[in-house]
């Protein structure tokens, strides 16, 4: 089998795909409904973890591996239910016309950025529950886990960026 950072990178080519077919406008909706999510999830981490830990502590147990993996199944179950519904139809889209390809292209990358990018983040911190990967990874991977959007992006920044794309949706 080949390296798992090969499998999320051509994910991610593919979302790139997706935007040129889709186009900028209809995609930007999505990267602001993503860069939401994320500031939840981020803010719960951040603010919020004994409460977060108790909650999940319910269904996991106090073991810190079962809690991890709780979580990591939890923050990926909530970022597929946010990008399917944000894909699903026409929810939120920008002004614009289609056809620029590098604006397409573009948006695409970056919603698979911060979606695949994300899970597998948060998938690495849980230690990779339900697949059962072990470690030592590539010095590629260990490199790229690092450039993902939750250690990139703090919370403040996230929602300055979701305010940012929805004064852009509104402006006139």
């Amino acid at each position: 089998m080949g390296p798992i950072e090969l499998l999320f990178l051509t994910l991610i080519l593919m979302f790139g795909i997706i935007g040129v077919i889709r186009g900028y406008g209809r995609e930007l909706g999505v990267t602001t409904m993503l860069l939401l999510i994320l500031f939840v999830i981020e803010l719960l981490v951040e603010k919020a973890p004994t409460t977060l830990n108790r909650l999940l502590g319910i269904f996991a147990g106090t073991d810190p591996a079962r809690l991890a993996a709780a979580r990591g199944l939890l923050f990926t179950t909530l970022l597929i239910v946010i990008t399917y519904i944000s894909y699903e139809g026409d929810t939120l889209s920008f002004p614009g016309k289609r056809g620029n390809l590098l604006f397409d292209l573009g948006s695409g990358l970056l919603n698979g950025y911060l979606f695949i990018g994300s899970v597998w983040y948060y998938l690495d911190a849980a230690g990779w529950p339900l697949l059962h990967l072990t470690k030592p990874f590539t010095p590629v991977y260990d490199f790229l886990v690092k450039l993902l959007p939750p250690p990139v992006f703090q919370w403040q920044y996230l929602v300055g960026l979701a305010v940012v794309m929805l004064i852009m949706r509104v402006w006139k």
